[in-house]
């Protein structure tokens, strides 16, 4: 395996080498990767001590499932799904447990959650959107991934992460005009 002109490895050589139990491989992707999904996790649960042992999981299943990593996809994608699911799984547990504790208290409607006021800064703009619409704003908007990354970071279409973009930029604009 040849690293390139700067001395790193592609990703795809880096997938390649964790596959072969190559553990300097391995510690390369955990620092080229780590910082952003923590970045991410840390949006989507607010909390850095979670973010931190999430992210830690994902590399942790990433070493675990090495032999099945295929280099010719994205490992940055598919750090980002395992993420992104854990996020989720985890966002699900949480909320089944708060609405047991809080006797099933109504959840605001999606009109109400989506209101937002044009005087608060984009971070608790961004905080107030559903997880689906916020997973892809942070990919697309914070992370700089392109619609077909997103597409298969959140398992879904590039159809729908068009469609989940629209509904962003149709609320940025309503909140600017209303």
């Amino acid at each position: 395996m040849k690293p390139l002109e700067n001395g790193l490895l592609t990703d795809s050589q880096l997938t390649e080498a964790i596959r072969n139990n190559d553990q300097l491989a391995f510690k390369d992707l955990f620092y080229r990767y780590y910082p952003k999904l923590f970045r991410f996790a840390v949006v989507h649960i607010q909390s850095k001590d979670l973010a931190c042992d999430l992210v830690q999981e994902v590399f942790f299943r990433v070493w675990d499932k090495r032999g099945k990593l295929n280099p010719q996809k994205s490992i940055q994608a598919y750090l980002y799904k395992i993420l992104n699911n854990l996020i989720i799984n985890h966002l699900k547990l949480t909320s089944a447990r708060n609405i047991s504790l809080e006797n099933n208290v109504r959840t605001n409607t999606l009109a109400t959650e989506l209101k937002l006021d044009s005087e608060i800064d984009i971070h608790t703009a961004i905080e107030k959107l559903p997880a689906k619409l916020k997973s892809v704003f942070v990919l697309i908007k914070v992370e700089g991934f392109k619609y077909d990354e997103v597409a298969e970071t959140c398992g879904i279409s590039v159809k729908a992460v068009e469609k989940r973009t629209f509904i962003l930029i149709f609320l940025f604009l309503y909140n600017i005009c209303y």
